[in-house]
């Protein structure tokens, strides 16, 4: 084996993709001697030149053989794109010249690349005479040149385990990882033509397919938590419990980095989170230009088209990449009634490399979203999710205090609820939408920019700059029957992160026995001393955010409505004014609907910990530093401090008379909140590995996190709990490297516990309580050929909310099923909180699966077979009305040449009948889990057809 630390200081070699690149020290052990001369004769046996040990290596390469692997001309071209500096990175493990993964990107944003024929290493030569200490001499490469190996192709590889990954912050393998990772890449993309977070639960177990009551859904949920967004590691704001923000543009990827637990430390916090997800954006290509264009259409109005197009503009120092995506209908929004999504989706990335060491690295994006989301069906109960029966039934009034009823259509105070005269239960068409009115709509206009710069000082330090800017407006308007709407008027998210990466060697008992270590180095054999080696990322990071906020109302009695009649503009909940909310009936002045500026028809609430006018500051330093001890022990040691300064009142056009009035009825006033608040975040992960193919890891991550607004920001009303929130992750994991780099598998266990917001009515008690989960975790991908790729997954979870001990449970829109409210005469949508206890996740199962695979034959055809598994679940916390186990089967057909592909997707081949909950886990709209429900699609397919150029 080669001493990795031999190499330090000299050129990385830069193997290309169909070749295979050996490297031995000029002083090798008797096993060394013996593999090398092995190996030679087996590839001059195959007919393949190469030099001979101690030739002089300037002579060249043997030339590339000629034969090209069967159908290798209907495969398309393999693109090139930017390269990315290798400065920080240990070099990997190459073992099969032929595989090559994905898409390139740059290092500070652990992306993945292909080496461009610029690339290849500088001719070398060995000094005379024997070499002190078994050192390498400063550019001595390899003894053995590159050798092409014929009939191998390189071809996208699923297993991840030798792949750098920057999730952590510098790029690792997967297998020197300290944490699940799950690496998406474009094939696997494609293989299922992803479009939105939902889409992830065909890759990683434990990610909760939702609609979250009719929300805009812009970030996967993870074990029942949001999980936190970032593109190319920098945090993308604007969103809340996985809701509101702009929806992901997957067309602008090459591939996703997805982690389960509690989020970076580099990247920094936001909210407890279930996971992360990094996006690693498309990078120019440098070599030539190259496109795509794609048109998809299928059932149910699916209809949007795509064009990636890129290439050097100046040869080696600067290259482009355009993509635009564009959407009218799409089958998992317009199945459902009154439902659709358009979008218009504008990317451009820039890459210069003005000198050796200097690379920047530019994106930007510009969306314009317009859609109509699902909420499903109200009133869920056994037999609507057993037998499609819906019950009937219409409003006979509303209650106010003490029991009192006023007939016909009102808003009833929290705690009373209202009267229904019930009618009995009918079949009702599973594409029922609640939202199914065109007064109902969600607009966003979403602009980002990135640039990150890094500057190589020399083989072992680099200077890395990532910067993204934001802008962020949106209009949710759900009036129609929810009496609901969110506006931000205009959001500005500004961030920037300074890392200084080094990597060096410090040497330890210089003359004494080494380590002991799984592969014995020249070095080690010849008793030279102990080497420790230490990687560091450390820096700043500065961001600064302002925006305004405006979330209402209060009141959203679902479940009045019958939704075998249609609705009009006139089935919502009346507003609640000023002098409604002082009198005796609502005795509070934070109940008041107040009208949005500039927003005819929409209204607001405040003292909700939602609507906020809101600036802040934050700075954070952070620290992470990487020890390898030998070959076997490693240590990844991680510290941030991030300090906010924080300004928030409540939003412009809040009259001023809602607080004077609130201490004459014994509720706090709503006044501006100045706050400086300081949160540490620590991990520490030790690494074993016992074999060259397995590495066993435990990380241990403690931070603070802060309870958000509704677009991600700071309320006014927060007391200074809200912004220490504590989290702890557990996780035990060992990941095995099997079949010569062909089989990945990874096992993890893990207990994870934070704090998140419960849903609290206007001017109400705080409501935080602990969460706690545990589980295990298996992923594992097979891919013994260039034919044939496997991934599978399974997750176990168990969690639940710790309300025990507090003042009190959880807040429940309805406590208990429409069947129970029908059989024992209770009102509907009553709002009131449940009695303290520990509860169990609700609308949450506790077993996952996932499976794909994919074949493709040498004359370009091919087929993909995917499925996902969910076990039965209950949607609430009466654990009484339960959606049964679930699966559903899918299929890809396509065929493949070089210059053009087509695809059919069939989902849910055997035509399952499944429901989603309203929202699943520890989600803040599960409280209102007994008035929405959604049933899934059915079969149903679509097509692609894709030109390459």
């Amino acid at each position: 084996m080669v001493d990795k630390e031999a190499l330090s200081g000299t050129e990385r070699l830069k193997p290309s993709d169909a070749r295979l690149t050996l490297t031995t020290p000029m002083r090798r052990s008797r096993l060394e001697q013996t593999a090398a001369s092995a190996l030679t004769g087996l590839l001059l046996f195959a007919g393949l030149r190469t030099p001979a040990l101690g030739a002089d290596p300037a002579a060249g390469p043997a030339p590339a053989a000629e034969a090209a692997p069967s159908g290798a001309a209907d495969q398309p071209a393999e693109s090139t794109p930017a390269p990315r500096p290798k400065a920080l990175r240990r070099p990997r493990k190459q073992t099969r010249g032929a595989f090559r993964r994905g898409a390139a990107t740059s290092e500070s944003r652990g992306r993945r690349s292909d080496r461009t024929p610029s690339e290849a290493a500088p001719p070398i030569t060995a000094p005379p005479g024997p070499l002190p200490g078994g050192e390498l001499p400063a550019g001595l490469g390899p003894v053995l040149g590159e050798v092409p190996v014929a009939g191998s192709a390189p071809y996208e590889t699923v297993v991840p385990a030798e792949e750098p990954v920057g999730v952590l912050g510098p790029e690792m393998s997967v297998m020197e990882t300290p944490r699940t990772v799950q690496v998406v890449n474009k094939e696997e993309m494609q293989t299922i033509n992803a479009q939105s977070v939902n889409d992830l639960a065909a890759f990683v177990p434990g990610v909760n397919p939702t609609q979250m009551t009719g929300s805009p859904v812009s970030e996967p949920v993870i074990r029942g938590l949001p999980a936190t967004a970032y593109r190319n590691g920098m945090l993308v704001g604007f969103s809340q419990s996985a809701q509101w923000g702009p929806l992901m543009n997957m067309n602008a990827y090459d591939n996703l980095d997805v982690v389960t637990g509690p989020v970076s430390i580099v990247f920094g916090p936001q909210e407890m989170a279930g996971g992360f997800a990094n996006e690693v954006t498309k990078q120019p290509y440098f070599d030539q230009f190259r496109g795509s264009a794609s048109y998809t259409g299928g059932m149910y109005s699916t209809n949007f088209w795509n064009i990636d197009i890129g290439g050097p503009i100046l040869k080696d120092k600067l290259a482009y990449r355009v993509d635009y995506f564009g959407q009218d209908g799409y089958a998992p929004y317009n199945y459902y009634d009154g439902a659709y999504l358009q979008r218009q989706c504008a990317y451009l990335a820039l890459s210069a490399k003005p000198y050796d060491n200097l690379s920047i690295d530019f994106n930007t994006e510009f969306d314009v979203n317009h859609l109509n989301t699902v909420a499903g069906l109200n009133r869920p109960d056994q037999a609507l999710i057993s037998d499609g029966l819906y019950q009937t039934g219409s409003l006979v009034g509303w209650y106010g205090p003490p029991g009192v009823l006023h007939p016909g259509l009102g808003t009833a105070p929290p705690g009373a609820g209202y009267a229904m005269n019930w009618g009995p239960q009918v079949p009702i068409s599973r594409r029922t939408n609640l939202f199914a009115n065109s007064e109902n709509s969600t607009q966003q206009l979403y602009y980002v920019a990135q640039a990150i710069e890094t500057l190589k000082i020399d083989d072992n330090l680099s200077l890395v700059n990532n910067s993204m800017f934001e802008y962020f407006s949106t209009f949710i308007d759900q009036a129609i029957p929810s009496t609901f709407w969110a506006v931000l008027p205009a959001g500005y998210d500004f961030d920037d992160r300074l890392e200084l990466r080094a990597s060096f060697d410090t040497p330890i008992g210089k003359g004494k026995k080494p380590a002991p270590s799984l592969d014995q180095t020249a070095e080690g054999a010849s008793g030279g001393g102990w080497k420790l080696h230490h990687m560091i990322d450390a820096g700043l990071e500065f961001r600064y955010f302002s925006d305004t906020e405006y979330s209402g109302v209060w009141h959203s009695p679902i479940n009045i409505w019958n939704l075998t009649q249609p609705l009009t503009a006139r089935e919502f909940s009346p507003l609640v004014s000023f002098a409604q909310a002082i009198g005796p009936i609502y005795q509070n002045p934070y109940l008041t609907d107040i009208p949005v500026p500039g927003y005819p028809g929409a209204y607001y609430n405040v003292f909700n910990y939602l609507s906020t006018a809101d600036t802040f500051y934050e700075v954070s330093p952070f620290y992470q530093h990487k020890l390898d001890f030998t070959d076997q022990w490693s240590l990844l040691l991680s510290g941030r401090m991030n300090a906010y300064f924080i300004e928030a009142s409540p939003p412009p056009g809040t009259p001023a008379e809602i607080s004077a009035a609130a201490p004459a009825l014994g509720l706090p006033p709503l006044t501006p909140t100045s706050m400086s608040i300081v949160q540490p975040e620590v991990s520490i992960s030790p690494s074993y590995k016992l074999f060259p193919w397995m590495t066993n890891y435990f990380t241990f991550f403690y931070g603070q996190t802060t309870l958000l607004s509704q677009f991600g920001s700071f309320g006014p009303s927060y007391p200074s709990d809200y912004y220490h929130q504590n989290n702890f992750l557990y996780e035990l994991g060992t990941k095995l490297d099997l079949l010569h780099d062909r089989l990945f598998l990874g096992f993890s266990a893990y207990m994870q516990s934070g704090y998140i917001p419960a849903q609290v009515i206007p001017g109400g008690p705080i409501a935080t309580a602990q969460a706690d989960i545990q589980g295990i975790q298996l992923t594992g991908s097979y891919q013994p050929n260039r034919n044939f790729w496997l991934n599978f997954g399974y997750a176990y979870i168990a969690a639940q909310e710790q309300w025990a001990g507090l003042p009190q449970g959880p807040l429940a829109e309805q406590p208990y099923s429409t069947s129970v409210a029908r059989q024992y005469g209770l009102p509907v949508d009553p709002m009131v909180n449940l009695p303290p206890a520990n509860y169990p996740f609700i609308g949450f199962p506790t077993n996952y699966g996932n499976l794909m695979a994919t074949y493709k034959f040498d004359n370009g055809f091919g087929i993909s077979l995917w499925g996902n598994t969910e076990s039965g679940n209950f949607i609430f916390y009466t654990y009484s009305t339960r959606i049964p186990t679930w699966y559903t089967l899918n299929a890809r057909l396509f065929y493949a040449t070089k210059r053009w592909e087509a695809s059919l997707y069939i989902y849910n081949l055997t035509n399952e009948q499944y429901w989603l909950p309203g929202a699943p886990g520890f989600s803040n709209a599960r409280f209102m889990n007994y008035d929405y429900i959604v049933a899934q699609l059915p079969f149903w397919i679509q097509g692609t057809v894709q030109i390459n150029f």
